[in-house]
């Protein structure tokens, strides 16, 4: 049984896959809030306490995921798009011509406008009565985490280089007067 020879991939075996000093600040903030933001999902949102009059009482908490409809999966999406921006930049597989801060910026700013909506509109139905919904600290972190994606984006953009446009060429200069003779006609 012989060895399997070397194979050349078309890279250097010592090259990293991702090179994170492609990353601006910008683009590690909006990372990081977007691995908090999606650990926030998993996190309490909303409680809720029941005390009927010294009988019997409870309560229990629900996370995104459980609370939220259609949101969370915006929510997720937008964690997605915050870490997978970055990292594809890293890898050097995000092409020149996507503007990558801006869709982090766009993703986050809808992330932010998504939570607050939850946060003053709760989603569940007011009863009363000894009844009460809450607010838990998951939502809070979670608002904290869509600031710092959309803040990420924006420094991000901030730090990217500007666009390489050609200059535009100067005008032609004027044309030159006509030679005017000196002798009388």
């Amino acid at each position: 049984m012989g060895s399997v020879p070397d194979v050349e991939c078309g890279r250097n075996p010592k090259e990293a896959l991702v090179d994170t000093s492609k990353l601006s600040v910008g683009d590690q903030i909006a990372a990081a809030s977007g691995a908090v933001l999606l650990i926030a999902l998993f996190l309490p949102w909303y409680g809720i306490d029941v005390n009927l009059g010294g009988i019997a009482g409870g309560s229990a908490s629900a996370s995104a995921w459980e609370a939220l409809g259609f949101i969370d999966i915006l929510l997720f999406l937008v964690a997605v798009v915050a870490i997978g921006v970055p990292v594809a930049k890293a890898a050097g597989s995000l092409p020149d011509d996507v503007p990558g801060p801006l869709l982090v910026l766009a993703a986050g700013g809808l992330a932010v406008l998504l939570v607050l909506f939850r946060i003053v509109d709760l989603p569940t139905p007011d009863l009363g009565g000894g009844i009460d919904f809450s607010r838990k600290w998951g939502i809070f972190l979670g608002l904290i985490a869509a600031v710092g994606v959309t803040y990420g984006g924006w420094r991000a953009n901030e730090e990217a280089p500007a666009a390489s446009t050609p200059a535009a060429a100067p005008p032609p200069p004027p044309p030159a007067p006509p030679a005017s003779s000196d002798t009388p006609a």
